[in-house]
């Protein structure tokens, strides 16, 4: 169940699919392509540091904390089942994103491809074509007035709400349901600096 929701908030957060998104073809330009990252990171988001508390289903909650306009980020997913509770953390910076669970000594490194943007409004026609992509004006969430839109990903349609580039509530329909995950809170300010940091008692194997 963990994995579906971080799936979930994976998609909605990848989902402009713009082109500067996809894996590069060759191990050389991906080595350009991360250099690139490190050298000029990606602020795509217009408020320079701050967290959103998310809520999903099933007892779920997931806070995001941003800095540098979303250059370094940390997801914290805590799942409670009753009878065991689960905490996940992943901290995304410098092209790469490092996944691993809290009390344990191991974890995965991946890269992270940036997305540029979850504004559909700013797609490429092609993307809006491709994914079905409609404007459907603005809608108060969370105290912010956000863009909303709608999008089909296959068999899983999904409405999006977006402030300052930031992914306020997302509704995606799978198997008939409706998967919602809405911001509870979100700060604008500082944020400790320190949850960025690679923990440095975890052993992180590349994927």
């Amino acid at each position: 169940m963990k994995k579906l929701f971080l799936a979930i908030l994976a998609l909605t957060l990848i989902a402009s699919c713009s082109k500067s998104d996809k894996p590069e073809s060759t191990a050389e330009e991906a080595k350009s392509s991360t250099e690139t990252t490190k050298q000029t990171p990606n602020k795509r988001y217009s408020i320079k540091s701050g967290y959103v508390i998310y809520s999903a289903p099933m007892g779920t909650t997931q806070t995001l904390y941003f800095d540098d306009n979303g250059a370094r980020e940390v997801s914290i997913t805590e799942v409670d089942l009753g009878v065991a509770k689960v905490k996940n953390i992943e901290i995304r910076r410098d092209g790469f994103s490092y996944n691993y669970e809290e009390g344990k000594n191991e974890g995965t490194k991946s890269k992270w491809y940036v997305p540029s943007s979850v504004d559909y409004s700013k797609a490429d026609s092609e993307t809006i074509e491709r994914y079905k992509i409609k404007d459907l004006g603005t809608e108060v969430i969370a105290g912010k007035t956000c863009k909303k839109f709608s999008a089909e990903f296959g068999s899983s349609p999904m409405q999006t709400w977006v402030w300052n580039n930031i992914m306020v509530k997302s509704i995606t329909k799978m198997a008939g349901e409706d998967f919602v995950i809405a911001a509870t809170k979100i700060f604008e300010g500082t944020v400790d600096p320190k949850l960025f940091e690679i923990p440095v008692g975890v052993k992180f194997t590349e994927i």
